[in-house]
């Protein structure tokens, strides 16, 4: 079903860039910011091979690929700096342990919560600047951005840096493969696999650590 679904939203996104050219490059940019199953992966060497068409240049693509996901990710900051660190970490005090039958895993504890948030007062920029390579994190990064109240000047200009370092080469491939674009699309799919297997991964053990810790304590106090 999944499958399905994301099968439409690439012939949707195929069908707005088709029809409307760089317009429609920007509105999907902002698509795929505000809901990340939107496939940028997709967008960007299809813009590529109708600029190889002569529709448009890179530089076009690029720079209105930028533009949209600037505006998207400004909406996910602004939501961040709403929320603001305290009423995050009152959420995560009440939810953050999740119970199943008689055991209790703590999911995320307010300490992790803290060193998480000091994690990304020290180094803001280059986890900005890296997410946005990632699939599915690459947009909500931008709420803990918020959350820290990072300058908006310097979250824009990162934003901007790790958006460019994803958008350019993927157009620049569609572009250099003309009529073979799809090819890029098999590269990205391992890409996202290998990333998402990686993640999964680290999950389960971490999971499984929090679930030992949790059984080491209830033995204790018993």
């Amino acid at each position: 079903m999944l499958a399905d679904l994301i099968e439409q939203i690439t012939q949707f996104v195929e069908s707005v860039v088709l029809t409307f050219g760089l317009p429609g490059v920007a509105v999907i940019a902002v698509g795929e910011n505000l809901f990340p199953p939107t496939p940028s992966e997709f967008l960007y060497p299809l813009a590529g091979k109708m600029a190889w068409e002569g529709g448009f240049s890179i530089l076009s693509v690029v720079t209105v690929g930028v533009l949209g996901t600037l505006f998207a990710s400004t909406l996910w900051y602004l939501l961040g700096k709403r929320l603001g660190e305290e009423r995050v970490r009152q959420f995560i005090e009440r939810r953050g342990t999740l119970k199943i039958a008689r055991f209790s895993f703590e999911l995320f504890t307010v300490d992790q919560y803290d060193r998480a948030i000091e994690l990304f007062r020290t180094r803001g920029a280059a986890i900005v600047v890296v997410a946005r390579l990632l699939p599915y994190v690459h947009s909500v990064v931008s709420i803990p951005a918020g959350v820290i109240k990072m300058p908006y000047s310097s979250f824009l200009i990162y934003t901007a840096i790790g958006s460019t370092l994803w958008i350019l080469p993927l157009t620049v491939l569609g572009y250099v493969l003309g009529s073979r674009w799809r090819e890029v699309l098999a590269i990205l799919d391992t890409y996202q696999t290998v990333i998402l297997v990686i993640a999964g991964l680290l999950l389960v053990y971490w999971l499984g650590k929090r679930w030992l810790k949790s059984r080491s304590n209830a033995a204790n106090e018993a």
